[in-house]
């Protein structure tokens, strides 16, 4: 695998802010040259500098990049027990006239899993016409992908698992066909969804939502961005609105914006936006 060097970086920073105003600086280092890597290899370009060529000289490839950027993760119900504290801890206790206008954002929406599975639990609870949800995503490829539910079969056999440990209602070979290689999503599970596509400054950030699902997304990017994004969240919350992190993403750790957030379950990496 070609190893990217700090100036290789800056430039790729550079060109892609230049050519399409899109700000890679707050991504960590470390994160971002490992994502940069990947792309180089898996698209044969053996250089940074036929990397900077195809960024220059392909408008279309830029869509793939993005698509490429991120960390993609198809699995579903990742972590069971925050989707049982969810269904059985959060959604159960809400009384009717609590679900309307009721609103729900996925920022880092990138290959699917967590929106597909926000929405098998909706649906389970009987709950997903009833709500509306936002999903925000960074590139086209991304969107075809989330919208196709095709997956490759392992990481579908790792979903249906953490589907049993999460003890769904039904089999989870009701919501998937599966041949030798893929799987694919049988059901519409997207009509209450309302795709945004935007940038990293979240601009089109939905209003007054009163859940937010962002897990395993803030480790990418450095401390001082991670405020920034967490400051966008609570300008979009309604007042108690619920925060859902990754188990290793925690917020008392970011001492400019631990005050805007109190802990719901801090065992799970579940917060509640501070009113006032």
């Amino acid at each position: 695998m070609v190893e990217l060097g700090i100036v290789d970086i800056r430039e790729i920073i550079r060109l892609v802010n230049a050519n399409f105003g899109f700000d890679l600086s707050n991504f960590a280092l470390t994160s971002l040259k490992y994502r940069l890597e990947h792309i180089i290899s898996k698209n044969s370009l053996t250089s940074p500098e036929n990397l900077f060529r195809k960024l220059t000289s392909e408008q279309a490839f830029f869509d793939t990049f993005l698509s490429q950027l991120f960390v993609p993760s198809s699995e579903m119900f990742r972590d069971p027990s925050v989707w049982r504290w969810l269904r059985e801890e959060y959604f159960a206790t809400l009384a009717d006239n609590a679900l309307m206008n009721y609103k729900i954002w996925v920022p880092f929406c990138i290959s699917g899993g967590e929106l597909c599975t926000l929405c098998i639990v909706l649906k389970e609870l009987r709950l997903l016409d009833k709500v509306k949800i936002y999903a925000t995503y960074f590139s086209d490829s991304s969107l075809e992908q989330i919208k196709s539910g095709v997956y490759p079969l392992k990481k579908v056999q790792v979903s249906a698992e953490n589907y049993r440990r999460f003890k769904g209602d039904a089999n989870f070979e009701e919501y998937y066909t599966m041949d030798q290689y893929n799987a694919k999503r049988v059901l519409d599970l997207f009509d209450s969804v309302e795709f945004i596509k935007d940038d990293l400054s979240f601009g089109k950030a939905p209003k007054n939502v009163k859940l937010v699902l962002m897990r395993n997304s803030l480790i990418y990017f450095k401390p001082n961005f991670q405020d920034d994004i967490l400051n966008v969240i609570y300008q979009s919350m309604s007042a108690a609105g619920i925060l859902l992190l990754g188990l290793q993403e925690l917020i008392t750790k970011n001492q400019n914006t631990k005050s805007l957030f109190d802990p719901q379950e801090i065992s799970e990496s579940i917060y509640k936006r501070r009113i006032g």
